[in-house]
């Protein structure tokens, strides 16, 4: 007997480090709604574990209410905690996180193009070594570590 193909209502993922989620609402054979987390994680051997919750149509409701409560206040304590550490990395680096304009990077080009060594470009534009480093990647002045050459 051939199984009959059930809609997918709903279907997504978030990838999240070695972690991904994948969030579907689905209708069971006997017609009812339901929604499925799976969390699958990558293990150091390269295979995957996986852990699922099932709630049906009639805690939906209750669980969206929760699910987004819960995310908010993470939202917001995450926020608050992210403006702090960013508060304490600019004691030592008072232009961290902020933009680069026109002017600091034709600044840092020229002083990196004399030579001047990572360290003394930190200081002198208020930044960490690896943000000017990750700028000079950009402007296409070293290669990227992570390129393989």
């Amino acid at each position: 007997m051939q199984q009959e193909e059930r809609p997918v209502l709903y279907d997504n993922r978030v990838n999240a480090g070695r972690n991904t989620f994948f969030i579907s609402a689905r209708q069971a054979r006997n017609g009812h709604y339901y929604v499925t987390i799976t969390d699958s994680r990558r293990q150091e051997d390269g295979t995957f574990t996986q852990q699922k919750v099932i709630f049906f149509e009639e805690s939906a409701k209750k669980m969206r209410e929760i699910i987004t409560e819960a995310c908010r206040a993470v939202e917001e304590l995450s926020g608050t905690r992210r403006e702090k550490e960013i508060e304490e990395i600019r004691k030592t680096h008072p232009r961290a996180f902020m933009k680069w304009d026109e002017e600091e990077e034709k600044k840092l080009s020229k002083l990196f193009k004399k030579g001047t060594e990572l360290e003394a470009l930190s200081g002198e534009f208020g930044r960490s070594p690896g943000s000017v480093l990750a700028r000079l990647e950009k402007m296409g002045l070293v290669q990227s570590a992570t390129s393989g050459e």
